[in-house]
């Protein structure tokens, strides 16, 4: 049954089919976006069952009556013994076989509709997985802050994918392909093997979209099913029993090491951030006369502007900072390190020392817990304070950050590490105050 402007105008992706057929191989294309292209479906080459799609245009600018018209002459084409990619050639306007075919060329000119080469598919029928991964790597990593999330998206993909898959047309990847690949590493490494999986449904994702693949994506399927059940516990950072974090502080005061670590242990303990969120704190961004610490959304993991209020303490490691680098860009600045300042297992090295199974982000669990069972602070304030992702519908209703509540909060929270006291101060302990 023939299509009208209006079943057109009403179509939508997800309520009707992905196509919509108008006869004679014309069809109508919707997509997740909204839009709309006519398609025509023809043999790959004569006599081939092979069937593929070839572009039009899009809806409205190209209108029904003009896309039967065009379907019309690609179907002559077709009937003429030309190949898919031959007509594709017709339709970017290049010379392929003969003046005959470039009179068709010239009518589908004239009719006033000849799509731009926006409006047809890249040929991504012989594009290898290692090409595609390679672009999807370049369009992802400007999402990603972290070096380290860089390398490891890379990583998986180039140790557990490539090896096997990377020569593979995406095209003719099969869910049993990937199946195999991912089988040696599925159990034994579950956590890695099911990002590298995710990350392999991107890349295939993307090219299908960019390339207009007329494929299912392989990489999408049940893993219970594929693999079986796996049986693994999420593995929390470690963190001190609350009882030893003011012992922890007191190590912190008198243990040897390079002063500008401990001051950025202190600030990370005393204020719960990220190690990244210190090791890039800015002067700029410090209201001193406020007590507030403001992060950049860069540096947030939910990318989103973050502030700090500061307790006594915290303010005066970062007096003690200014001593240091305070005609610096960054407070704990490293200038002679690539990034600028120091690397990011330097406090994850010295709160080792004092116990091997300790990591700097495990006092982000001891703030948490302190805050809920030892002075029954409100949950909004504890996750702020933690710069944890809202859902959709808190961020919606909560609009206030609750910083005046916060301040109690830290301050709280840094009288109880530090039993009270405030750190010592470089310029006195210097004879320079």
């Amino acid at each position: 049954m023939a299509l009208t402007v209006k079943q057109i105008e009403a179509a939508r992706f997800g309520i009707e089919k992905e196509r919509l057929s108008d006869g004679g191989g014309l069809y109508l294309r919707l997509f997740p976006n909204g839009s709309k292209r006519f398609q025509v479906q023809v043999a790959r080459a004569p006599g081939s069952k092979s069937r593929g799609w070839i572009t039009l245009g899009a809806y409205p600018e190209l209108s029904l009556k003009a896309a039967r018209g065009m379907a019309a002459q690609v179907r002559a084409m077709a009937d003429e013994g030309k190949t898919i990619d031959d007509i594709r050639g017709v339709m970017k306007g290049e010379c392929v076989g003969g003046p005959e075919t470039m009179g068709s060329a010239a009518n589908l000119s004239r009719s006033g509709h000849h799509p731009n080469d926006a409006d047809l598919p890249p040929d991504g029928s012989d594009l290898l997985l290692r090409e595609a991964a390679k672009e999807w790597f370049e369009n992802k990593r400007k999402s990603l802050s972290s070096g380290k999330h860089i390398d490891q998206n890379w990583n998986t993909i180039a140790a557990y994918v490539l090896p096997t898959l990377g020569d593979m047309p995406v095209s003719t990847i099969h869910m049993y392909d990937i199946i195999e690949t991912l089988a040696p590493i599925w159990h034994a490494k579950n956590t890695t093997a099911s990002r590298t999986l995710a990350r392999l449904r991107e890349i295939i994702e993307r090219a299908r979209i960019k390339y207009r693949l007329e494929i299912a994506n392989p990489a999408v399927f049940c893993t219970r099913t594929a693999f079986g059940y796996t049986r693994h516990r999420t593995k929390h950072h470690a963190a001190l029993p609350l009882g030893r974090v003011q012992e922890f502080w007191q190590w912190l005061e008198e243990v040897r090491c390079d002063e500008t670590t401990r001051l950025a242990t202190q600030l990370l303990v005393l204020t719960g951030k990220r190690t990244n969120e210190v090791r890039f704190a800015e002067w700029a961004l410090i209201d001193a006369a406020q007590r507030i610490w403001n992060t950049d959304a860069r540096l947030m993991k939910s990318r989103l502007p973050h502030r700090v209020p500061l307790s006594h303490q915290a303010t005066r490691v970062l007096e003690n900072a200014s001593f240091l680098t305070g005609g610096k860009k960054l407070v704990f600045a490293k200038p002679s390190t690539k990034s600028g300042s120091f690397s990011e297992n330097t406090i994850l090295n010295l709160v080792k020392r004092f116990d091997p199974e300790l990591t700097g982000h495990g006092f982000r669990a001891n703030f948490k817990t302190w805050s809920r069972r030892a002075k029954g602070y409100d949950f909004d304030a504890i996750e702020f304070s933690l710069a944890h992702v809202q859902t959709k519908l808190e961020e919606a209703y909560m609009r206030d950050d609750l910083i005046e509540e916060r301040a109690e909060l830290m301050q709280d929270w840094a009288d109880f590490v530090t039993d009270g006291s405030l750190p010592q101060s470089l310029r006195q302990q210097l004879g320079r105050g």
